[in-house]
C-alpha cells in the first residue's frame, strides 16, 4: 500500500519467520516502490496512481469533442480500468477489520487490493461515460453485474453523517491516532470524511442514477 505499511509488514514476517514464504513474496514487490532520481535512490509514497490517472484522463477526453481522434487510446483505457476492478472480496477480510473491496477499483492496480471511494467513484464516471459511445469507437462496455457492484461498494462506504472517507467508512475516535507508526504524516488512523470523496461519490451515483 505504501512504503511505511510495506516495510513495517515485512519486518514483522521476518521476524515471525525469515524463511517464510509470506517473508519471501514481500521481496519482489520492494520495487514498485523504489525509483532511481537523479539524485539517487528514493521511494514513492504509494505504488503509482493509474487507476486515478486513467478514469480522470478518460472523462477530460469524454468531455471534449476528440473522442474520435483518440479513439485508439480510450480503447484502451476502458479496458485497463475495466480490467482493474477488484471483483471478489479478500478471504476473512471481516476477521482483518477490513472494508469490502468487491466492486472497486484501488488508486493504483487490482494487485493493490485496497479500495478506495474516490478512485471507485472516478472509475466508475469514465466507464458510466464510455457506454455513451459506440463499442466500435471506445470498446465494450463495462457489464451490468460489475456496474451494480461498484455502486454496492460506493454505498458501503457511507459515514453516519451521509459523508464519505477513503478507505472505509469512520468507524472509531481520533483516540486510535495514538498508535499511529508515522513520523510524518497526522490523523492517518482513522479514516475522517472527506470533501473531495464525498464530492467524487455523489457525483458517480448521480450520473448511475
Amino acid at each position: 500500500m505504501c512504503p511505511i505499511n510495506k516495510g513495517l509488514n515485512m519486518i514483522c514476517c521476518w521476524v515471525e519467520n525469515p524463511n517464510s514464504d509470506a517473508f519471501k513474496q514481500h521481496l519482489p514487490r520492494i520495487y514498485d516502490f523504489l525509483w532511481l532520481a537523479e539524485d539517487g535512490m528514493k521511494a514513492q509514497v504509494y505504488d503509482g496512481c493509474p487507476i486515478w490517472e486513467a478514469a480522470l484522463i478518460v472523462q477530460a477526453y469524454c468531455s471534449t469533442d476528440l473522442v474520435h481522434e483518440f479513439s485508439p487510446t480510450l480503447r484502451k483505457a476502458h479496458q485497463f480500468i475495466k480490467s482493474s476492478q477488484i471483483h471478489e472480496n479478500h478471504p476473512d477480510y471481516e476477521a482483518y477489520y477490513r472494508h469490502r473491496s468487491k466492486g472497486s477499483w484501488t488508486l493504483s492496480t487490482a494487485d493493490n487490493g485496497w479500495s478506495v471511494s474516490d478512485c471507485t467513484a472516478e472509475a466508475l464516471k469514465a466507464l458510466l461515460l464510455l457506454s455513451k459511445f459506440s463499442s466500435g469507437l471506445v470498446g465494450d462496455p463495462i457489464k451490468g453485474e460489475s456496474v451494480y457492484n461498484a455502486v454496492d461498494c460506493i454505498l458501503s462506504y457511507v459515514n453516519d453523517d451521509g459523508t464519505f472517507s477513503t478507505y472505509e467508512h469512520k468507524r472509531a475516535t481520533s483516540l486510535l491516532e495514538v498508535l499511529n507508526p508515522s513520523e510524518s504524516f497526522i490523523n492517518i488512523v482513522v479514516d475522517y470524511p472527506s470533501v473531495e470523496c464525498t464530492s467524487s461519490v455523489l457525483q458517480a451515483l448521480s450520473m448511475f442514477r
